[in-house]
């Protein structure tokens, strides 16, 4: 089956969008556990100068970045890169599922939503396809 992909110079826009996006939505978050502080109102640089939604569409835009990143072709797009692809993708699902699993049994009390879950997936097959493309 022939995947239609974006061309390759999407990778450098894919990772510029997820770049602005994660900077800029993660940085309280980020920051509060670097330092180990309680107090969230040091952090709030961005949250004052966006909007609680500006901030929301960004992490969507963070999201919509990495995909693009990751649908984009390759330099050398051939047949066993399409495999790859495929390889990693189950390797991730079987792996994100089984995060989900074992979350869920452990505490029925976990409050993530799902931005967490498809971060976790993206970053999963970011890695698998990378480790797996310089293994092969």
């Amino acid at each position: 089956m022939k995947i239609k992909m974006l061309p390759n110079w999407c990778k450098k826009l894919g990772l510029l969008i997820f770049t602005v996006g994660f900077i800029i939505s993660g940085y309280k978050d980020f920051m509060m556990g670097f330092t180990r502080a309680l107090d969230a109102t040091k952090f709030n640089y961005f949250e004052n100068l966006f909007s609680n939604s500006v901030i929301h569409l960004l992490e969507i835009g963070s999201i919509l970045g990495m995909v693009i990143y990751l649908m984009s072709r390759e330099k050398i797009e051939d047949d066993y890169i399409n495999k790859l692809r495929l390889e990693s993708f189950q390797l991730t699902s079987f792996i994100g599922l089984a995060i989900t699993i074992i979350s869920y049994s452990i505490s029925e009390e976990i409050k993530l939503t799902l931005d967490y879950f498809i971060i976790l997936f993206l970053w999963f097959y970011l890695i698998i396809f990378a480790l797996k493309k310089r293994i092969y």
